[in-house]
């Protein structure tokens, strides 16, 4: 069985996900299992999970987003500039 040590060590060098079949196991039950540090580890391994899921999805996302022409990006830019001096005026 693994330590709290080596649960917390392992989880802050590697995402869980790429760890072998057997080690994930492990280190899932005792997460479960253990009351000293289960809750850390476990908010430790859903925000790895969190980053996974954001990371696939900004990949996907920016490879469909739709490009703005460069008159539409200097428009774009004159009207925060003047709604930035406006907004300092007030």
């Amino acid at each position: 069985m693994l330590t709290c040590k080596q649960v917390s060590h392992t989880l802050s060098e590697e995402d869980y996900e790429k760890l072998s079949p057997l080690r994930k196991r492990l280190l899932k039950l005792h997460v479960k299992l253990c009351i000293v540090c289960g809750k850390f580890n476990r908010q430790v391994m859903d925000n790895q999970d969190m980053c996974r899921h954001y990371k696939a999805h900004q990949e996907t996302s920016l490879r469909d987003s739709p490009e703005l022409d460069d008159r539409k990006k200097d428009e774009l830019k004159a009207m925060l500039a003047a709604h930035s001096s406006d907004s300092k005026e007030e």
